[in-house]
């Protein structure tokens, strides 16, 4: 997604029951979509249509793993850390952040050292 980030859209996706239930159970521990389906108490295709929605706005992100016998999943963990919204005399201020992992946080660092 972009760094403009569609605010309404994403808000929305928050006002959503199933999709805040994942990113909560996502945000303690990283899970596949049939053991999101058993802790959220929903069934597999809401799972995978609220995660696609999530993955395409970077609130959540997909791990894929491979077992020694070639078969691989997914298993998802929340993105989001935090959403901010301020209201203004000119309207609203919202403010997404997402939590970073190390290599990202080490290039976007890397790339503010080489720009300066």
């Amino acid at each position: 997604m972009s760094e403009e980030r569609d605010i309404s859209r994403i808000l929305e996706i928050l006002d959503d029951d199933y999709a805040r239930a994942i990113l909560e159970s996502t945000r303690r521990k990283h899970l596949s979509a049939k053991e999101l389906s058993e802790e959220c108490d929903m069934s597999v295709s809401t799972v995978s249509r609220r995660v696609n929605t999530l993955l395409e706005y970077d609130l959540l992100i997909e791990r894929t793993h491979v077992d020694p016998d070639g078969h691989h999943y997914s298993e998802y963990e929340a993105q989001l850390d935090r959403v901010e919204v301020q209201l203004l005399e000119s309207g609203f201020d919202v403010r997404i952040e997402l939590r970073e992992d190390a290599p990202d946080r080490f290039a976007r660092l890397w790339n503010t050292m080489r720009n300066e």
